[in-house]
């Protein structure tokens, strides 16, 4: 799917709230999968600058401005209503080459407008030796999310639905690994596999409607989101009624190599 960036900057991320909700879900996560700290683990003794692209909600800037205090992390995204320091796009980095002395690019890859010259721009400013780290979804991650579509669509008539956009397919670890491969001429996968078990509906409903800017124009014709919305509720609390949880696999993982 391609993405859409006024979409991404205008609505998706005109502020933090959606990404939040979208965090939050991982409160039921088992086992804990901790990236920041998985991030943090491989920086130790790097040199600054370090940029944190994409950074979101700025999760990883705080944690190792807190862990290092010593190293220049500087914050860029996109999307001006995060509050970046720097507002920039990933393929076009407003930074010299050989400067920096690690890039985090942490599940924000697949939102690039050229993901291969994303890739290489993150190559191209870090200097001999330096880190790079992206974090991304596997392929298997979360199947629930379209099965969950599918069969709410079938509820509200839909014969047959269309397949789910899922934006994260553009980037994934398998596709990813062998990109950062090809431009770094190596990678280290690092994997971690989980469930999140949430036996509220509400933190389901919030993650599901936090995604409304990328899956609503792909709802079929005549049907809004709001149809689909009081279909899906209807699904998932009867799976918390039934099963006394509602369930999502998870496969996430970080991808590491040198310049």
């Amino acid at each position: 799917m391609t993405v859409d960036h006024a979409v991404l900057t205008g609505q998706e991320y005109a502020d933090s709230s959606r990404l939040s909700a979208r965090i939050a879900i991982y409160a039921w996560q088992r086992p804990r999968v901790d990236l920041v700290r998985l991030a943090l683990d491989r920086l130790g003794g790097v040199d600054g600058p370090v940029l944190d692209v994409g950074w979101g909600a700025g999760g990883y800037t705080r944690a190792l401005r807190a862990a290092r205090p010593e190293v220049w992390v500087i914050p860029v995204d996109l999307a001006s209503g995060l509050a970046p320091e720097v507002v920039g796009e990933v393929d076009r980095l407003p930074f010299a080459d050989g400067r920096a002395g690690a890039t985090l690019a942490m599940h924000m890859f697949y939102y690039a407008t050229d993901v291969r010259a994303a890739v290489r721009e993150l190559r191209r400013v870090l200097r001999p030796g330096g880190r790079f780290l992206a974090s991304t979804n596997g392929r298997a991650d979360k199947p629930e999310w379209a099965d969950l579509r599918a069969a709410a669509l079938r509820d509200l008539g839909v014969a047959d639905p269309p397949p789910y956009p899922k934006v994260d397919e553009r980037f994934t670890l398998e596709d990813g690994a062998e990109l950062v491969r090809e431009v770094f001429g190596a990678c280290t996968v690092v994997e971690r596999r989980s469930e999140l078990v949430v036996p509220d509906a509400e933190p389901v409903l919030a993650y599901l409607h936090s995604t409304r800017g990328q899956h609503a124009h792909a709802l079929p014709t005549g049907l809004t989101w709001a149809d689909y919305l009081a279909a899906a509720e209807r699904r998932i609390r009867a799976d918390i009624d039934g099963t006394g949880a509602f369930r999502l696999t998870a496969h996430t993982g970080i991808l590491l190599a040198a310049a």
